[in-house]
């Protein structure tokens, strides 16, 4: 028998080792924190900000809605990289740093926490858009305003139901779920509209891939950085992600980092990890474009601008003449799926981020899991209690989404990349990225800082002119 006076830390960690898997069908098999991703991501960005975008500017910035989408797959790899080898939260990785603390906490973290709270007016845009979508599905009066305004309620209690348990593997599940229905929903979306007089043609498409930002580039430098903060992983879902590794449990499958064969199964999760932010990049890419060409190839050819309340409901109508009322159904289930997972991971993002907050600052003890869960609940409620008032008095729900991602774009995104790219260099060298991922690493961050800087110049510009 085991002598259980001589176990320890180690040993506990090793009972949850095990080896990464080889093969395709295993790869596939073990992915899961993309896929949350992927539900946080594609919602309010992809579904009212890209669309609203390509009805004002046409087909003239499909090329950086592929480069928002694209650009930030190498941060992602590498926060989550450092998460894996270190066992590490977020706050606890920026931590790490030689920056400046205030009660053990590196500022730079606290300071991404304080600039995500403006962020948050999205999720107030989404649950507008989302109780709109549902009144135009199922009408709770004759009053489009008061029956909205009850689905926003009713989303509100639903959402924190589902929230209340902050089990990792449910949320997975329910989110697999809402990514295929918004997935298949878009995909059959672009399909027919080749069938119609709005069919997207060779040249509309090349047009968007000249880096042009259009007749009004003033204007179009605002949409740049409103799709470089709401697009692909954001700077919300990067600073998240390492939550979703941990709650999978890939630390624990790497075992102690002084154990045996550590460095070959660290080396064999961090494939697993490129696969599920692969696949993540990829299918948020397609779902993104799609939108984006939808929107261009039908809104802006009609010179229609979705607002209000009816935003996703407005852009369902463009299926409705051609094919009828079921593509109208088809496409309003498929943004339902979108929105509300966005709002679910976003909460449920939100809750862990402040938990883990509260941890870094010593508010909580760290090896108390039941008051760190509880601290989870708290925050979701909170959020919900001042988001479903400026929901409510809201008319405008696409103005709350591009505001936040505007605003994520210009300072979020570069604050994290900055802070991303420091610990990249700082990862155990043992399983440290290569030279040519450090260089891919690094261009990135150079264009993402002059995307914001040279469309940030354009935006001042149009806002000082006479």
């Amino acid at each position: 028998m085991v002598d259980a006076s001589k176990t320890n830390a180690s040993d506990d960690v090793e009972v949850g080792i095990r080896p990464p898997p080889r093969r395709l069908i295993g790869l596939l098999a073990s992915i899961g924190p993309g896929i949350v991703v992927i539900g946080s991501v594609m919602g309010s960005g992809e579904l009212i900000n890209t669309p609203k975008q390509a009805a004002e500017f046409g087909f003239v910035l499909l090329w950086a809605v592929i480069l928002s989408c694209v650009i930030k797959y190498f941060l992602q790899i590498e926060i989550g990289r450092h998460a894996l080898a270190h066992n590490r939260t977020p706050l606890e990785s920026l931590n790490s740093l030689p920056f400046p603390k205030f009660r053990g906490t590196s500022w730079i973290g606290l300071l991404f926490v304080a600039t995500s709270i403006p962020t948050s007016l999205a999720l107030a845009g989404m649950l507008g858009a989302t109780a709109g979508l549902l009144h135009a599905l199922l009408p709770l009066g004759a009053d489009a305003t008061i029956s909205a305004q009850i689905w926003m309620v009713i989303l509100a209690i639903v959402i924190l139901a589902l929230l209340w348990r902050g089990v990792y593997q449910e949320m997975e599940k329910l989110i697999t779920v809402l990514v295929l229905g918004f997935s298949v929903s878009v995909v059959m979306g672009l399909l027919l509209i080749q069938g119609t007089e709005f069919a997207i043609t060779r040249k509309e498409l090349l047009s968007g891939l000249t880096f042009s930002l259009g007749d009004n580039p003033n204007l179009a430098a605002y949409a740049v950085i409103s799709l470089m903060g709401a697009l692909g992983a954001t700077a919300n879902e990067l600073f998240m992600y390492p939550y979703w590794i941990l709650e999978k449990g890939y630390t624990k499958y790497v075992g102690s980092p002084d154990s045996q064969g550590w460095t070959e199964r660290t080396r064999g999760w961090i494939r697993v990890l490129q696969v599920d932010v692969g696949l993540c990049t990829i299918l948020t890419t397609i779902i993104t474009v799609a939108y984006f060409l939808i929107g261009a190839s039908v809104l802006h050819a009609q010179g229609i601008n979705p607002t209000g309340l009816g935003v996703v409901d407005e852009l369902a109508r463009m299926f409705t003449d051609t094919y009828g009322e079921w593509s109208r159904i088809v496409f309003l289930l498929g943004g339902f799926c979108t929105l509300f997972s966005t709002m679910v991971v976003g909460l449920a993002a939100f809750g862990r981020m402040w938990g883990d907050t509260l941890v870094c600052l010593q508010f909580i003890p760290r090896d108390d899991p039941i008051k760190l869960k509880k601290s989870h609940r708290v925050v979701e409620v909170t959020y919900l209690i001042v988001l479903v008032p400026v929901a409510l008095l809201s008319q405008d729900p696409a103005a709350n989404v591009i505001f936040a991602q505007f605003f994520a774009g210009l300072v979020s995104t570069p604050l994290l990349m900055f802070a991303i790219c420091w610990l990249a260099f700082r990862t155990d060298k043992r399983v440290r990225m290569g030279k040519v991922s450090a260089v891919f690493l690094i261009a990135s961050g150079i264009v993402i800082i002059a995307c914001v800087l040279i469309a940030a110049g354009h935006a001042v510009s149009e806002a000082i002119s006479p």
